[in-house]
C-alpha cells in the first residue's frame, strides 16, 4: 500500500534487500572543511533562556535575555503563550477525533504524521523559549542528493517572531485551539493502523528527510524524527508495526552493525529503525542501513565540504534547511535538463555546485532564503562578467508608477540573454537565421542596444479587463530601438479574429487589419495600435527608456512619472517591504492589499461578502510579498519575503 507513493511518479525498480549487513554505495569523494566562507551579517543565534526554577502553574516572567545559570523546566507545558509573557499552565483535554477517513493509504500516514508530528511537537517545545542542538545531520549519509531538516524547537528569537506573526492572524486561534487542531488531524492519520496522537508524544526537537539518486532507475530516502523518550518511540513502532501486519503486511527483523532493523517484506511498506535517539523510517533497508553507518562513524553530509559551504552562506539562526547537491544529481540527470534548456536564469546548470534553501521567522514576516553556488571552472566568460559585473541604481524603478499593483527590476541581463540566445542560435540553425532576420541578433540588432537594465509593472487598468502593464528596457541606442519597435511591432498578428456562417453551413474567418496611429503626450511620442487590434498595444522611447505597454494609457502614465509624478520608489510601502531584502541585482514587489482589492471587484456584489470572509480576511495581515537578489563571484542570493508588520 501507500508508502511507495511517497516516491516520485518514476517507480523504482531494485532487489528487496535482505542481507543481514547492507554495505553504504560509494558514491563520490567527500572532504571535510573547515574556514568555509560564511556571510559575516547573519542573524544571530539567539538563545533566551527559559522560566525561573520556582515557576509554578499560573505564573509569568519577562522574555528578556538573562544569566544562563538559570535551569528550565522539564516538560512543555501546554496552555497559551502570548506574544510578550509566557505562562506555565496545567494541561488541557483533547478533542474527539474526526469521523473515520476510508481508503487511507500507509504512504499518507507516514509523509503526514511527519508534519503533523512538527506542528504538535513544535508548539509544545516553541513553549521552552530555549532552542536546541541539530540532532540528525550526523546520521546523515554523505551520499545523500537531497537533505532537508525542520528544527521544531530553534532558537528563542525565531519562536518569538513565529509568536508574533501568529497573533496577527486571528483565524489561527491560541495555541490550545492550534493543538487541538493537530491532535484531531494526527488522531484521523493514524486510525488505520490503531495509533493516535497519544501514541507519538515521543517526537523530539528535530525531523528531517534524505534522498539518495544513485541512478536514474534507483532511488533510496528515509525520514528521520529525533526523540526525547526512545522507550515510548520504540513502543509506538511496535504498534505501527503491528497494525500494518494486521492489514496483511510482513516483516522481519534484521541486525546491522549492532543495531536492530525491521524490514519489511515488500516496498510498500517502511523499513524502521532507532538510531542513537533518532527513529529512522526508510524506503528499504539498505537506506536505514546508511544512517546506521554513519551514525557508527562513517562520513556524514554535515562534514560534506559542499554542503557547509552552500548552508554557510544561509542566515544561521532558522527554523529549517534544505540542501541539493546538484552537481551530484546532474550527473545523473544532466544529459535530460540540458535537453530541455534549464537554466538558473543566469548559467546553464552544468556550473552549478549546489542550491542551498532556508526558512527563518523575524520580527515583520518570514523570509526564505536561496543560494546557488557555481563551480568557477564551470563558468564562461560571460556568465563570470554577469555575476561579477558593478551594481549600479536600475533607473527603470524610478519611473514604476506608485499605484503599481506589482514589479520586477533587474540588472545585467544583457550579458545573460545574449548567452542564452547564443546557445540556442548555436544548436538551431533555422532559430538562428529567424533571430537574425528579426534584427534581434547580428550586427546593429536589438541585443547591442540593451543597457541590461529591464523593469515589468502592472497597474489597475479601465475597462473589463482589471489590470494592464509595461515592459521598460533601458536603450544605449534610442533611435535604433525606436526604429526595431516600428518594424517589429506593427507587423506582428494583433489584429481580431471573427468567424461568420452562412445558412449552406459554410464558415468564413477573417483577420482584422490593424491600424497604428502616434501622439504626443508630454512632449513624447507614443505609438499605439488604434483600431482593429485583440489587444491595444503602445509603445515609446523615454529617454533612454524603452516602454512597451498593453495599452496607450499604460504608457503614458510611466510617461507621467518620468515627468515628476509619483514613482513607486518613494512610496512608504514599497520602501518598507523591500528594505528586507537585497535590492542589488533584482527585486520583485507585490502589493498584497491593492491586489486583492482588484480581485474583490471581479465578484459580484453578492459574493463580496463571502470573499471578505474567506480569503480577504487570511490574506488581510500581509502588507507586501517581495524578493530581491544579489549576485556575487561565485554564487546567488535570492531572498523572498512575505511582510507582515
Amino acid at each position: 500500500m501507500g508508502w511507495r507513493h511517497l516516491r516520485s511518479d518514476v517507480r523504482c525498480c531494485r532487489p528487496n534487500p535482505r542481507v543481514p549487513r547492507v554495505e553504504p554505495i560509494p558514491r563520490r569523494d567527500r572532504t571535510a572543511t573547515e574556514g568555509q566562507r560564511t556571510v559575516s551579517d547573519q542573524p544571530p543565534n539567539d538563545d533566551t533562556a527559559g522560566p525561573p526554577v520556582d515557576a509554578k502553574p499560573g505564573d509569568t516572567w519577562s522574555l528578556d535575555p538573562r544569566s544562563r545559570s538559570g535551569d528550565s523546566f522539564a516538560g512543555p507545558p501546554e496552555g497559551a503563550l502570548s506574544v510578550t509573557v509566557a505562562e506555565v499552565t496545567e494541561g488541557g483535554g483533547v478533542a474527539p477525533p474526526p469521523a473515520p477517513r476510508r481508503g487511507l493509504k500507509v504512504a499518507g500516514v507516514a509523509l503526514a504524521a511527519v508534519l503533523v508530528l512538527a506542528g504538535v511537537a513544535g508548539a509544545a517545545a516553541f513553549m521552552l523559549l530555549r532552542g536546541s542542538s541539530e540532532a540528525i545531520l550526523g546520521k546523515v549519509p554523505s551520499s545523500a542528493d537531497v537533505v532537508v531538516t525542520a528544527n521544531l524547537d530553534p532558537a528563542a528569537s525565531q519562536k518569538m517572531n513565529l509568536l508574533h506573526i501568529a497573533s496577527r492572524f486571528p483565524a489561527l486561534g491560541g495555541q490550545d485551539q492550534i493543538r487541538q487542531q493537530l491532535n484531531q488531524t494526527l488522531d484521523g492519520l493514524l486510525r488505520d493502523v490503531g495509533m493516535s496522537h497519544e501514541d507519538v508524544q515521543w517526537v523530539g526537537s528535530e525531523v528531517g528527510l534524505y534522498v539518495d539518486v544513485k541512478s536514474t532507475q534507483e532511488t533510496s530516502y528515509a525520514i528521520l524524527i529525533a526523540t526525547d523518550d526512545q522507550s515510548a518511540a520504540a513502543a509506538s513502532l511496535q504498534k505501527f508495526r503491528a497494525g500494518l501486519e494486521s492489514q496483511g503486511a510482513t516483516f522481519h527483523s534484521s541486525d546491522h552493525d549492532g543495531a536492530q532493523i525491521t524490514v519489511s517484506a515488500t516496498t510498500d511498506h517502511p523499513s524502521f529503525a532507532i538510531v542513537d535517539g533518532v527513529v529512522v523510517l526508510g524506503s528499504d533497508e539498505g537506506a536505514v542501513a546508511a544512517v546506521i553507518d554513519t551514525a557508527h562513524g562513517g562520513p556524514s553530509i554535515a562534514d560534506d565540504a559542499t554542503f557547509q559551504r552552500v548552508t554557510g552562506a544561509l542566515p544561521q539562526s532558522r527554523l529549517g534547511v534544505a540542501f541539493v547537491d546538484t552537481a551530484q544529481l546532474l550527473g545523473t540527470f544532466g544529459d535530460v535538463l540540458g535537453a530541455a534548456g534549464v537554466t538558473t536564469g543566469v548559467t546553464s546548470l552544468d556550473a552549478l555546485d549546489g542550491v542551498g534553501v532556508s526558512l527563518s521567522a523575524e520580527s515583520n514576516g518570514l523570509a526564505l532564503d536561496t543560494v546557488m553556488m557555481y563551480d568557477d571552472a564551470k563558468l564562461s566568460d560571460v556568465q563570470r562578467q554577469t555575476l561579477s559585473a558593478a551594481d549600479h541604481p536600475n533607473e527603470l524603478i524610478e519611473l514604476v508608477p506608485d499605484d503599481a499593483l506589482g514589479m520586477y527590476a533587474v540588472e545585467h541581463l544583457d550579458a545573460a540573454i545574449a548567452d542564452q540566445v547564443g546557445r540556442i542560435a548555436a544548436s538551431d540553425p533555422q532559430a538562428d537565421q529567424e533571430l537574425k532576420r528579426l534584427s534581434v541578433t547580428g550586427p546593429g540588432g536589438l541585443l547591442s542596444q540593451l543597457t541590461g537594465d529591464v523593469a515589468a509593472a502592472a497597474s489597475p487598468e479601465q475597462g473589463t479587463i482589471p489590470v494592464g502593464g509595461v515592459l521598460m528596457v533601458g536603450t544605449n541606442d534610442p533611435a535604433a530601438t525606436s526604429k526595431w519597435l516600428d518594424d517589429t511591432l506593427q507587423t506582428l498578428p494583433l489584429g481580431a479574429t471573427a468567424a461568420s456562417c452562412s445558412s449552406n453551413g459554410g464558415c468564413r474567418i477573417t483577420h482584422e487589419t490593424t491600424r497604428w496611429a502616434t501622439e504626443s503626450h508630454g512632449g513624447v511620442t507614443v505609438t499605439y495600435a488604434s483600431s482593429g487590434a485583440a489587444l491595444p498595444v503602445a509603445y515609446a522611447v523615454i529617454g533612454d527608456v524603452a516602454v512597451v505597454g498593453s495599452s496607450r494609457a499604460q504608457v503614458e502614465h510611466v510617461i507621467d512619472v518620468h515627468a515628476g509624478g509619483p514613482a513607486i520608489s518613494a512610496a512608504a510601502r514599497f520602501t518598507s517591504a523591500t528594505a528586507s531584502v537585497p535590492t542589488d541585482d533584482g527585486v520583485l514587489y507585490l502589493d498584497v492589499p491593492a491586489i486583492v482589492n482588484v480581485v474583490r471587484g471581479q465578484f459580484p456584489p453578492a459574493e463580496v461578502a463571502t470573499f471578505d470572509n474567506e480569503i480577504g480576511r487570511s490574506l488581510k495581515p500581509i502588507e507586501a510579498v517581495v524578493a530581491g537578489t544579489k549576485n556575487e563571484p561565485d554564487l546567488q542570493r535570492t531572498r523572498v519575503f512575505i511582510w507582515i508588520p
